[in-house]
């Protein structure tokens, strides 16, 4: 599952994929839209009922930051 939020200048995403080791794994994201800043981080989850609910999490968060979903 691929989430994306954004504003007029910068970014937010996530990911849940399954690892090689077939484990669940969120990755997250974010930076400027019109710089070459950024970062990127890997969350560990137990599994995918638990992923969507962090990312559930973020998505309410983003919202209320001034973010909007984009369809990806």
């Amino acid at each position: 599952m691929r989430v994306r939020w954004e504003t007029s200048t910068r970014y937010y995403e996530v990911r849940l994929v399954r690892d090689l080791l077939q484990d669940w794994v969120l990755i997250v994201s974010r930076g400027g839209k019109t710089n070459r800043l950024g970062a990127l981080r890997t969350l560990f989850v137990s599994s995918e009922a638990e992923g969507m609910k962090i990312i559930e999490t973020m998505e309410k968060v983003r919202i209320r930051r001034g973010y909007v979903r984009v369809p990806v």
